[in-house]
């Protein structure tokens, strides 16, 4: 056999373990978040894994995190937010991060258009094939943080769509682009509402190593847990002693048990779930007769 076919038959198998080890490649997704933490919180093993699979991530944060902290004041407290959302971010995979630095617990007189607007520019220049972000139909949903930033992430990825929203940027040398899937994530989904379950078991280390990375918001948490314990007469051992050690172990333990009891009811040892919108209707039309392109 001679040596270019030699090179051609590895560059083919190179290419086939290629494309199933990394079946997204080439996709894009951004992940839209209120807070520093919530991205890993709520769904970091699902996005670590479509990251392994392919996919390139980029992370907007809407507020700047300035109140989140135990003893610091408002400056000190975003500065530090920020660099360990970094931090988390590189343990997850996510590539670029743009902050629109909006108030901390402030957003309620923001206008959601706004908001939108700025999200429209990032989604037209990144092209998201997949928007991660809260539920904006989440019935139990109790921070105003969450539900604007999940109102504005939707109304974009439509939005960001159409010619005649924001003509600006096409001078920008822009296009219209709507984001094609969308995965919601909920405080307490409804069970109606959870229609995708990802086993996350490979990626449950990396997931708890991203929340433990953001240290002075686990700690303001594990302060605040603390205390509201002490208040109705109980006390949690493990926080007796308030440390990064302990503060780590409290995260780790937690993480795992939710993703545990999502597991538990699919067969999976660790799982995320989410209100998934696919690119077509679930037994629509379209879903049916769509053919490949040519």
């Amino acid at each position: 056999m001679s040596l270019s076919r030699r090179c051609f038959l590895a560059a083919s198998a190179t290419s086939a373990a290629s494309a199933q080890t990394k079946p997204y490649a080439g996709r894009t997704m951004v992940v839209v978040t209120a807070h520093a933490d919530d991205f890993t919180i709520f769904a970091g093993g699902t996005i670590a894994k479509l990251i392994d699979e392919g996919y390139a991530a980029h992370l907007i944060r809407i507020t700047n995190d300035e109140k989140d902290s135990h003893n610091l004041g408002p400056g000190e407290t975003s500065h530090r937010n920020t660099v360990e959302m970094r931090l988390a971010a590189d343990i997850i995979g996510i590539k670029e991060i743009q902050s629109l630095d909006f108030r901390n617990d402030e957003l309620d007189p923001v206008s959601e258009t706004e908001i939108r607007a700025r999200l429209i520019l990032l989604f037209r220049k990144w092209k998201p094939y997949t928007l991660f972000t809260f539920d904006p139909s989440a019935k139990y949903e109790e921070n105003p943080d969450h539900k604007k930033t999940a109102r504005a992430a939707e109304d974009a990825a439509w939005t960001s769509g159409v010619h005649l929203f924001l003509q600006e940027h096409f001078t920008l040398g822009l296009q219209p682009w709507a984001v094609l899937d969308r995965y919601y994530w909920a405080r307490s989904p409804e069970g109606h509402d959870v229609n995708q379950v990802v086993d996350i078991t490979n990626h449950i280390d990396r997931k708890i190593n991203s929340i433990q990375a953001h240290k002075t918001m686990m700690m303001h948490t594990a302060v605040q847990l603390k205390a509201k314990l002490a208040r109705t007469g109980l006390r949690l051992p493990l926080l007796d002693t308030l440390n990064e050690e302990n503060v780590n172990k409290l995260v780790d333990i937690q993480t795992r048990e939710r993703a545990a009891a999502v597991g538990s009811k699919h067969n999976m040892k660790y799982a995320e779930h989410f209100h998934y919108i696919p690119v077509l209707g679930e037994g629509s039309y379209v879903q049916r007769n769509a053919v490949p392109l040519k």
